[in-house]
């Protein structure tokens, strides 16, 4: 007993003294975080799509294979159980891609199970 406490101090005092040295961030892993940020939209696009079977699974699948795309910033999905065509926002920079680009992925996804119906793009005044 009288040695186990010792042995905690000792353990936690090692801790501490490492701390300040996992804490800094090297340089160079900097400049790779900084490549990763996406650059800035300047439009967006919203279409209304048909094969959405569900807001989580179908939702999330459209979501991770835009923003995948270089370019691409955020994707919104306003899912209702009763429409038919649900709609999807994807705010990109056009330096990147065009909407018709965009929408020929969004129905490349899983398979084509998706198709754009009704579509319609905007320059955003303050870009996101």
């Amino acid at each position: 007993m009288k040695f186990i406490l010792p042995v905690i101090l000792l353990f936690i005092a090692s801790c501490q003294s490492d701390a300040p040295q996992n804490a800094q961030i090297d340089p160079q892993e900097i400049d790779v975080i900084t490549e990763e940020k996406k650059p800035d939209a300047d439009y967006q696009c919203v279409a209304k799509v048909s094969g959405m079977v569900c807001k989580m699974g179908c939702g999330a699948t459209i979501r991770k294979e835009l923003t995948n795309l270089k370019g691409v910033s955020r994707v919104a999905v306003d899912y209702e159980d009763n429409r038919e065509e649900q709609i999807i926002s994807i705010f990109y920079n056009s330096s990147f891609h065009d909407e018709k680009e965009i929408y020929a992925e969004l129905e490349k996804i899983n398979n084509g199970q998706f198709t754009v119906g009704t579509t319609k793009s905007e320059r955003l005044n303050n870009p996101l």
